[in-house]
């Protein structure tokens, strides 16, 4: 595995991986890109720990997914496991409790801070309850 940094601003670099395996429809290797902010140092430290991490087969490749369509994805995999009964709180939990607070969150770029907020929002805000009362 081999890979390299280039500069593309003060500051501000691109660290380039060769995967090693050649891509069948173009004939050329197949590269990551990835940005990072820092010193060369730094870039190049990383650059070393992200080859590391693909030598042992433990890069997990992000992606643009969103934890409304992660969430979504999760409840189609569990439904066979559960009752439909189950599966139908776990999707109102997904779609009224957790989407407006934190759906739109890129799943890669989810951190604490950010389930922290959320879930101090949820204990904060009054609950909406729209069944009739009788």
């Amino acid at each position: 595995m081999k890979g390299h940094i280039r500069e593309r601003s003060p500051g501000k670099w691109a660290i380039v991986l060769d995967v090693g395996e050649i891509d069948p429809k173009t004939g050329k290797k197949k590269r990551k890109w990835h940005s990072f902010k820092g010193t060369k140092r730094e870039a190049q430290k990383e650059c070393s720990r992200l080859i590391t991490v693909l030598d042992q087969g433990l890069y997990v490749e992000p992606t643009k997914q969103t934890v409304a369509e992660f969430l979504d994805e999760w409840l189609a995999f569990i439904r066979p496991s559960v009752a439909p009964k189950t599966h139908e709180r776990y999707a109102e939990i997904c779609r009224k409790g957790l989407g407006p607070l934190i759906g739109n969150v890129v799943l890669s770029k989810l951190k604490t801070d950010r389930i922290d907020a959320a879930f101090t929002t949820a204990l904060t805000t009054p609950r909406v309850d729209h069944r009739r009362k009788k």
